[in-house]
């Protein structure tokens, strides 16, 4: 099996400047939020698993494009819920707009990944992106529940902790 080496993932951030194209202020936000680069772990599991089969690499690559925004998004919401102003070096979405901009910018990524999800035309595949979205907002809920509540039990809390990662 071929590893995924950092020529492999060379197309992503064209690709991600590509399917997140607008115009005007949402075009800035879009560029903000990706200018923090990141390690980019998802979309390269994402391609090393479709090494594991007999996979098509115009439904592979908007996969990997997909599970990197809709990470993406969680970062951009996770930041607003938890009053962030640093990631990775740079003043987060909300610090340089504001709440409200930073969650319908969160929305608005996951929708888009849902979009590039759909482009598999692969009804496990979009489920199991829709199961996963849900799994993560769960998580987040639940922290935003529990978080400091000192009666919750250990497997609670790690439940809570692997339903925010997903």
């Amino acid at each position: 099996m071929k590893s995924v080496s950092q020529a492999d993932l060379s197309w992503l951030p064209k690709q991600l400047a590509h399917d997140l194209r607008d115009s005007g202020k949402l075009a800035e936000l879009l560029t903000h939020s990706l200018k923090g680069g990141g390690k980019r772990i998802r979309p390269a599991l994402t391609l090393l698993s479709g090494k594991f089969y007999n996979y098509n690499l115009d439904y592979l690559l908007p996969m990997a494009t997909a599970v990197e925004i809709m990470h993406t998004a969680t970062l951009v919401h996770d930041d607003a819920i938890d009053d962030s102003s640093v990631r990775r070096g740079r003043p987060t979405i909300n610090k340089v707009w504001d709440d409200d901009k930073a969650i319908l910018l969160g929305d608005y990524l996951f929708a888009k990944a849902g979009e590039l999800t759909a482009t598999t035309q692969n009804l496990q595949v979009i489920k199991l992106f829709s199961q996963t979205l849900m799994t993560i907002t769960s998580g987040e809920l639940a922290q935003s529940f529990d978080a400091f509540n000192p009666e919750q039990t250990r497997q609670h809390y790690l439940h809570r902790i692997v339903s925010k990662t997903a």
